[in-house]
């Protein structure tokens, strides 16, 4: 009966402190979701990348003077559209199947870049993942941006390294 009490007291303390320094401190939660959307990042002045938006993001974009979001989510939220459309900024969605993209994929995405330089752009997903993915490879393929220096704006946010699917992806596409 001792033991079990202990073990409870014992689990009921470490429970949450485990949780607490999961990986995911308050800094960096909050880092993550400063700006108008999660993982924001302005990689020059005319292009950015983040996640889904956050309270009050769409009245920032549009002060921002984003013109153009170009939604890489297969599965966008309903009336995404309209709700830009509202701010005056236009959406495209390039849909991008996380556990598989298509080179297909980067060839659409591509297209839509260029239809818009000169264009605010900002370039999403749900966590800026695939995002900032595909702006680093259009940023080296197309524009030729140095790797080094593109994939500092990646890296930024995440390292496809530790993705085996997007690693593969990123030399597929760079080596075509």
């Amino acid at each position: 009966m001792r033991e079990t009490a202990f073990r409870y007291l014992l689990v009921a303390t470490l429970a949450p402190l485990a949780i607490l320094s999961s990986g995911c401190n308050s800094a960096e939660m909050d880092a993550a979701h400063a700006g108008p959307v999660m993982n924001y990042h302005r990689v020059n002045e005319r292009l950015v990348t983040g996640g889904h938006l956050v309270d009050g993001g769409l009245a920032e974009l549009q002060r921002q003077g984003v013109k153009v979001v170009i939604d890489l989510r297969d599965e966008p939220p309903a009336g995404e559209a309209e709700r830009l459309a509202a701010h005056g900024i236009e959406w495209i969605n390039v849909p991008v199947v996380w556990s598989a993209p298509r080179a297909a994929d980067f060839d659409r995405f591509s297209a839509v870049m260029q239809e818009n330089e000169g264009t605010h752009v900002m370039v999403q997903c749900a966590a800026n993942y695939r995002a900032s993915a595909m702006t680093y490879l259009y940023q080296v393929v197309v524009d030729g941006v140095p790797e080094t220096e593109a994939r500092q704006d990646m890296n930024a946010i995440w390292s496809p390294d530790q993705n085996a699917t997007w690693r593969q992806y990123i030399e597929e596409i760079k080596n075509r």
